[in-house]
Order: structure tokens, then C-alpha cells, then sequence
């Protein structure tokens, strides 16, 4: 089923935000096995073109989302993605890039497209912690997602950098959610990696609570509890050779 996904793309993680990250130094993926197709990387929609009339769309000047990650702002709207009902998106949350079409089958999780300051597609899987690990823990427990999402890149983006990303929501403290954050993109990687994703290097970043995509208090005051499940995450930054 294609499916509109943020890779502004994360796993979106369930319990406490707490996720400390370092990116770590790039490093070959494992090997895959051989009978893997390895199409080229260049193949897949466009995130420079989204109105499909031949020319680049215009871009209003780019946004700094952390951790090296620098992606250009289109200035047409009415591609941006559609948050989570219960939730309101912060003014410069990665989730108001546009959608990216992909075949997510087996995939519990969102793409984003959107081209870097050089015009290269960057494309990001966005996953709800939830879905893979158990509250306040670092231990993938629901690996399917993650299996399919090896397919995926290993389909339409061998040979891509990658970089994971982990996020927490904002309750525990600053520094438990940074730690977390870490360990989980480090067990993440782990996991890609020793399933021999088809990547030219696997980084990781812990942001802990540090760069939300929701709002976690309503207009009331009251504590959204959507808008911290959706800031619980795992992010994969896919740039595409």
C-alpha cells in the first residue's frame, strides 16, 4: 500500500522521552547476501518536482533540523503533512515537510522527502517508539518494522548514508531522556546493521527531548498525551547518492 511517510522519517517510541545520542562514527553495514537486488539508488519520486510540471520547485531558503541535518523549504504549501489527530505541530517541526510515496508494507512508520542545500533527495523514515521498544527501555522488542525497513532501503536506497536519530518525549529529566535517546538509535543501528542493510555508513544521534515535532500541552493547558507519543521517535536520515 503506498503510503505518504515523514522521513522527517521516525519510530515514535512509547513511555518517556529519553533518548542521549552521539553520532558515532560513520562504518561500512554489514555484508548483505548476495542474491539482494541492489537497484539503483536514484530511482523513486522526486523531491524536487512535487507538482510533476518539469521544473524545480521554487525554495524559500533552508531549516537547520539538527545534527548535520539541512534540508531545503519549498515556498508553494499544500504538500505538508497531515499530524496525528489530538496533536499540533510546533512552528518549525520536521513534520510540515512533505510526504514521500513509498511501499511501506510491514512498516509502522512515516517518510519525508525533501532535497538538501546541494539539491541531493534526503529521505526519512519517522518511527513511533512505541512500536519498537518498551517504556523507558532500549531493547527493540518488535523487530518486524525495522526488518521491513531493511527491505525497503535495500530496495530503493542501497547505498545511501544513513543516520539514526533518537527522540524521547519531554517528561523525566533532561538528561535520562538524552541518554535513552542515544542508547536507542545505538540498538537500532545494531540492529540494521547486523541484518546487512545495504548503506554506505550508519551514524547515530541521541536529541532527547531537544527537537519535538508536536506540542505537549493543549490550548487548555491540559497534557497532550498524543502530542508526546508522537514526539517519541526514531528517525532514519536516508541521503540518496
Amino acid at each position: 500500500m503506498l503510503l505518504a511517510v515523514v522521513v522527517t522519517g521516525a519510530l515514535l517510541l512509547a513511555g518517556c522521552g529519553d533518548d542521549s545520542g552521539k553520532e558515532a562514527a560513520p562504518r561500512a553495514a554489514g555484508s548483505a547476501p548476495a542474491d539482494r537486488a541492489t537497484p539503483p539508488a536514484s530511482a523513486g519520486p522526486s523531491v524536487t518536482d512535487l507538482n510533476q510540471d518539469g521544473e524545480p520547485d521554487a525554495m524559500c531558503g533552508t531549516q537547520d533540523f539538527g545534527g548535520g541535518l539541512v534540508l531545503q523549504i519549498r515556498c508553494e504549501a499544500g504538500y505538508e503533512n497531515e499530524p496525528p489527530e489530538g496533536t499540533r505541530l510546533v512552528k518549525d517541526s520536521l513534520f510540515r515537510l512533505p510526504g514521500y510515496e513509498a511501499d511501506l508494507t510491514g512498516i509502522s512508520g512515516s517518510l519525508i522527502g525533501a532535497p538538501d542545500p546541494a539539491g541531493k533527495r534526503v529521505i526519512i523514515v519517522v518511527f513511533n517508539s512505541d512500536n519498537l521498544f518498551e517504556t523507558g527501555s532500549d531493547q527493540i522488542s518488535s523487530p518486524d518494522t525495522l526488518d521491513a525497513t531493511v527491505r525497503l532501503i535495500d530496495t530503493l536506497f542501497a547505498g545511501s548514508a544513513i543516520q539514526i536519530r533518537g527522540h524521547t518525549d519531554g517528561t523525566g529529566s533532561a538528561s535520562a531522556n538524552q541518554a535513552l535517546s542515544e542508547r536507542r538509535a545505538a540498538n537500532t543501528r545494531t540492529y540494521l546493521t547486523g541484518k546487512g542493510v545495504r548503506a554506505s555508513g550508519v551514524t547515530t544521534i541521541g536529541f532527547g527531548s531537544s527537537r519535538p515535532l508536536a506540542e505537549e500541552t493543549n490550548t487548555d493547558g491540559s497534557v497532550s498525551v498524543e502530542g508526546r507519543k508522537f514526539n517519541r521517535r526514531v528517525e532514519l536520515v536516508i541521503r540518496v547518492p
